[in-house]
């Protein structure tokens, strides 16, 4: 019998034996061993000296960033003539999309296809130490006609297994390159397989926007400065009004300004009509920018990036009021008014679910499929809230449905429906209750209706806020804010990642 060791959490290695069996039956006519097996559920944890017949990385390459060093450290776990088996998901099937980020993983860093697979295995790996016996699409069970707005179903990754050979006499590597392979320290880290000219790093195109007086400007250099600091190497183009023109040449962080007077610059002299000069401004920047800004605090000016070509958007504000923002930051625009303070943020983990729900890591969710009895289908986290008013921001994605298909949220406390929406599109709103002096304990539930179908929709969690005094932060601050949090989803996502410092 197979001695199975796993590298992982004990639930991991339960929850991927049924994969194992799958990938052992799916290969069962190239790899036939009777000897050891390690399967990898977490990153590359090699122990040197401990080599295995069969070891299995399924799922793991795609969410690791040094993807040679992984390659390197499963092989360097198999015995010679050992199998070493890498999995990873189809961006035709699994992903159904050629960029990043992954709808379905967002841990990904690369999306793959065989060839993507089999070039970072070529690269990690020396020439003749290895045969690359399959490399197979493993679509088992797909359904090709799921709509993409849904997670797959059946198999769809792709499938590659290697086998170790010992290393011929010869060499393809250039005689003085290689140095002395016979240890294996050096065999396993020669030089690439591939030699690739190095390329150029590639220059985004960036769009900052700060149509704004003399003072708003110069509070907002800093906020242009970090995304100077953060694009080293980019074309910045700025738009300001212009009397501001001159002090942005000559502040020597972008590579062009435009002037553009969307406002008058005494307000009292002439009649503003922003949305009259739309057309005039699109003309004015009328290229493709891979980042736009939108650096003005007020609100007046976020519909110029609405038609604008840009792969990414962004500014202050909610996505409810600027759906075309991709990265916004929430900003109290009554600054003369309460702010609301963040109380909680809530995991989906928080959350019980009924069993027709789907649950992972990531978030949970009813596919649509099925109809499920009435009740709830999510209900917690069960948090004790001291008196005060809040606002429940569910973190949700709703699908599409039939017509008629919805799903209710409600808010209890004590056991008591204090609020519900009934959810019958992909606006899901906000949820405001308030808590007596006593106290009280908080649930939010997520319910199928008795007599209609259910919308699909996945549940990431929620955020919980109460309202309350909270000071207003500055101009400067809030910029520097949303620049910061435009490079974290950035780095997150992938995007621009090989063009910031």
């Amino acid at each position: 019998m197979n001695r199975v060791h796993h590298q992982g959490s004990a639930a991991s290695s339960a929850r991927n034996s049924a994969r194992v069996r799958e990938l052992r039956e799916l290969v069962s006519a190239i790899v036939q061993t009777r000897g050891s097996e390690l399967v990898i559920d977490a990153a590359p944890n090699h122990v040197e000296g401990e080599v295995h017949d069969l070891v299995i990385a399924d799922r793991l390459l795609q969410t690791i960033d040094n993807y040679r060093q992984a390659i390197q450290q499963w092989f360097a776990s198999t015995t010679l003539d050992g199998h070493l088996i890498v999995t990873v998901p189809h961006a035709f099937l699994y992903d159904r999309q050629i960029m990043l980020p992954s709808p379905w993983d967002r841990r990904n860093r690369r999306l793959y296809t065989p060839a993507a697979l089999v070039k970072e295995i070529e690269e990690a790996l020396p020439p003749n130490s290895y045969r690359l016996r399959l490399v197979s699409d493993d679509d088992r069970g797909y359904d090709y006609g799921r709509s993409d707005a849904r997670p797959p179903m059946g198999s769809s990754d792709i499938v590659a297994v290697l086998q170790k050979i010992e290393a011929p006499l010869w060499s393809v590597t250039p005689e003085g390159e290689a140095g002395n392979a016979s240890s294996r320290d050096d065999f396993f880290f020669l030089p690439r397989t591939r030699v690739e000219a190095p390329q150029a790093r590639r220059c985004a195109n960036i769009l900052l926007l700060k149509l704004d007086h003399l003072g708003d400007f110069i509070m907002g250099l800093p906020a242009i400065e970090r995304v100077r600091a953060l694009f080293p190497h980019s074309h910045i183009t700025l738009v300001v009004g212009s009397w501001n023109e001159e002090m942005a040449v000559n502040s020597g962080l972008v590579d062009r300004v435009v002037a553009f007077d969307v406002f008058p610059r005494n307000a009292s002299e002439e009649v503003i009509d922003v949305h009259g000069k739309k057309a005039l401004f699109e003309d004015s920047v009328a290229e493709s920018y891979d980042l736009a800004i939108d650096l003005r605090t007020d609100p007046d000016t976020r519909f110029l990036l609405s038609d604008l070509q840009a792969n990414v958007k962004a500014g202050l504000g909610m996505q409810s009021d600027f759906p075309f923002l991709d990265i916004f930051l929430p900003v109290d625009f009554n600054r003369h008014g309460p702010e609301t303070s963040l109380e909680d943020r809530l995991s989906h983990g928080d959350f019980g679910s009924a069993s027709v729900c789907l649950r992972n890591d990531f978030r949970l969710g009813y596919d649509g499929s099925g109809r499920p009895k009435r009740g709830a289908l999510i209900w917690g986290p069960y948090r004790d809230l001291p008196q005060g008013s809040y606002i429940f921001e569910p973190l949700m994605e709703v699908g599409r449905g039939r017509s008629s298909a919805s799903f209710l949220i409600d808010i209890t406390l004590d056991g008591q429906a204090v609020r519900q929406e009934i959810i019958t599109g992909p606006t899901v709103p906000n949820l405001a209750f308030d808590v007596g002096a006593r106290g009280a304990r908080f649930e939010a539930r997520i319910w199928a209706n008795r007599w209609k179908r259910t919308l699909p929709f996945s549940f990431y969690g929620g955020r919980l806020y109460r309202k309350g005094s909270a000071n207003i932060l500055h101009q400067t601050e809030y910029l520097l804010l949303l620049i910061e949090l435009i490079a974290i989803r950035l780095q997150r996502t992938g995007l621009l990642r090989e063009v910031m410092a």
